[in-house]
């Protein structure tokens, strides 16, 4: 069996400096860990990569650490047309993901919060319906408790409602940044990031054992 993660640099073992084996999804892992983070990699990179290795790998299992949400556009850097390289796997493609970072203040159109959010939402659905016989979860890194969703938007309303049917989304009211903010649990880099660092051992132990006692709560993978 094989267990993948992905996620930016808020599930990115190096970047908290936080040993592998102390991550937070640790515990979940089953089989050959293949490490898809990458500091820096956009949501729509994480599904796109995982929607991809899903129907590659029926046996699997996806874990998903929804990071950073606005100003981060996913870029796809290899060459064009007759002189793009002909990668043998998806691990040869894994060189040409960038990203450009974009002013969430000056683009506006782009990152308003309701498109945000629908487009994270539509993208939890259909990744919900690649995997239904497989095993996945989906969790929130660094959504501030505050974080403002147009509950009642018809953009947003019927891909919430049916995002939050599934047990094995876990949305952001339960994530890293939020829980440990209630705990005083301090990132690492606390003093360059404030609440938006990242956590290291002591969060990620934390925020691991949170998200285990709602997998069995909801007898996710029972």
């Amino acid at each position: 069996m094989k267990t993948f993660v992905y996620g930016d640099s808020f599930s990115n073992h190096a970047w908290c400096q936080c040993p592998q084996d102390r991550m937070w999804y640790a515990q979940l892992v089953r089989g050959e860990l293949i490490d898809r983070t990458r500091v820096s990699a956009s949501t729509q990179e994480m599904f796109l990569l995982a929607t991809t290795d899903a129907v590659s790998n029926p046996t699997a299992r996806f874990i998903l650490g929804t990071g950073v949400m606005y100003s981060r556009m996913m870029l796809y850097t290899d060459q064009l047309n007759a002189d793009e390289q002909r990668p043998d796997s998806i691990d040869s493609c894994l060189q040409h993901f960038d990203t450009q970072q974009l002013d969430r203040e000056l683009h506006v159109g782009i990152y308003h919060h309701t498109l945000v959010w629908s487009q994270y939402l539509a993208n939890v659905v259909s990744f919900g319906s690649v995997v239904q016989e497989q095993q996945w979860l989906i969790t929130h890194m660094n959504a501030p408790a505050n974080e403002h969703i147009a509950v009642t938007h018809p953009l947003i309303q019927p891909l919430l409602k049916r995002a939050m049917s599934m047990p094995e989304y876990i949305d952001h009211r339960h994530s890293c940044r939020h829980l440990c903010e209630q705990a005083g649990i301090l990132p690492h880099d606390h003093a360059q990031y404030g609440w938006d660092g990242h956590h290291s051992e002591a969060g990620q132990h934390y925020f691991g054992q949170h998200i285990q006692a709602i997998i069995k709560e909801r007898e996710i993978w029972t």
